[in-house]
């Protein structure tokens, strides 16, 4: 068999396979529908609020202080990827990024911005 034969049969496997797998999900799970059922549901939220509803400021700190430090550590793959050229110089850089996102870290759990009240 050549291997543009064989890359066909696999993709005629996979493509049956889930035909049969929508197949088989379509039959036997249950279908009970009711008027609960039916209503709007979204992230949670069974009935959507008014718009004018404020939404608390723990939600935007903590959301913001997520971002900030999972943006500071994408910093790290590239430093650990060029940590044999850089060196010394290179570890000091990173030990000082680390000591001011340890600040501001322990600042922000001093400040009790991290828990979720």
């Amino acid at each position: 068999m050549s291997p543009v034969e064989m890359l066909a049969f696999y993709a005629f496997v996979a493509a049956a396979l889930v035909g049969v797998l929508l197949l088989l999900a379509g039959q036997l799970s249950p279908s009970k529908p009711s008027a609960v059922k039916s209503k709007a549901y979204e992230c949670g939220v069974s009935e959507p609020t008014p718009t004018e509803a404020r939404w608390p400021i723990r939600f935007a700190l903590v959301a913001m202080l997520f971002l900030i430090f999972d943006v500071e550590s994408l910093f790290f793959y590239p430093w650990a990827v060029q940590i044999r050229e850089l060196k010394w110089q290179g570890i000091t850089a990173m030990g000082s990024f680390f000591a001011v996102l340890g600040v501001g870290y322990v600042y922000a759990r001093g400040r009790d911005a991290l828990k979720w009240k």
